[in-house]
């Protein structure tokens, strides 16, 4: 892969504003490019962890929660997919599932550097599917890994289409928590995690790019389900994958389950009963 140094991580609205220009991106066998971007010397921001706390409800534990460093690092690898190599549309990619692995988690107040990528173009039964890959690296270890996986509707690769995947009926398990999200929801973890994705913002917006009204950020969702149970030390992994999206205003209702090494997360729609995401953490070591 080609490392490329930058001195900044760009804003997330400065990468929107350059998105428009990739919506005609339709080529008919797309390959990614193989640039990893590397930003040197990133240091959380006091400001903007304590508001990132505030919005999800997690604890100060004197490291940082994983998906702020996500909320970081990410408008780094989302420029990726705004420069000319890269294959598929920014806007309109639909966000299916998160994997992250944390060898150790970051004191509030340690260096880590950033490198960034792209892998994985795979088949799906409605277009393409990519990972975006984080690296969080101190002192030359690896801290983190966060895989960030989308879809591109309507993308086709060469060969055969992969079969639609058999949708494993849903039954709801008992209630253990619920939450209300107004109409506001996207805007304001816009403001504090910099992600303006016009899918989130309103339903005039999100309509223009398909969606029946503005949806919460998948990234707020999980961050809020692992405020409680996130780790403060030792090595662990969790895993999201989003069934259907939480469209604003929502009211969700969740159930919370201690498992042997971790705990399990299901998120639905409180009155249709349909499933919002799946989230599993594990702990490797303590």
């Amino acid at each position: 892969m080609g490392a490329q140094i930058v001195t900044a991580i760009p804003s997330m609205a400065s990468v929107y504003a350059k998105a428009v220009k990739t919506l005609n991106r339709k080529p008919k066998n797309p390959v990614l490019p193989d640039t990893v971007l590397v930003f040197q010397g990133a240091v959380a921001d006091p400001v903007k962890l304590s508001e990132y706390r505030k919005a999800v409800g997690a604890p100060m534990t004197g490291v940082l929660p994983s998906l702020y460093v996500h909320s970081l690092a990410f408008p780094l690898a989302m420029s990726l997919m705004v420069q000319d190599d890269f294959p598929l549309p920014l806007l309109g990619m639909i966000h299916l599932t998160n994997q992250v692995d944390v060898v150790a988690p970051l004191a509030e107040d340690e260096v880590f550097d950033i490198e960034v990528h792209s892998e994985n173009l795979v088949a799906h039964a409605k277009g393409v599917t990519c990972d975006l890959v984080v690296r969080i690296v101190v002192d030359g270890q690896d801290r983190m890994l966060l895989r960030s996986t989308f879809l591109a509707k309507g993308m086709k690769l060469a060969g055969e289409a992969p079969q639609q995947r058999t949708q494993v009926p849903f039954s709801a398990p008992q209630r253990t928590a619920s939450w209300k999200l107004d109409a506001g929801t996207g805007r304001r973890w816009a403001a504090v995690a910099g992600d303006y994705n016009p899918i989130h913002l309103s339903a005039l917006s999100a309509k223009a790019l398909g969606m029946p009204a503005a949806i919460a950020h998948g990234i707020y969702l999980a961050a809020r389900a692992l405020a409680g149970i996130e780790p403060a030390q030792g090595n662990y992994s969790w895993n999201i994958e989003f069934k259907t999206p939480v469209v604003l205003p929502a009211s969700v209702d969740l159930a919370f389950a201690a498992q042997a090494e971790g705990f399990t997360v299901n998120a639905w729609h409180a009155r249709k009963g349909k499933p919002h995401f799946e989230l599993e953490l594990v702990r490797t070591e303590s």
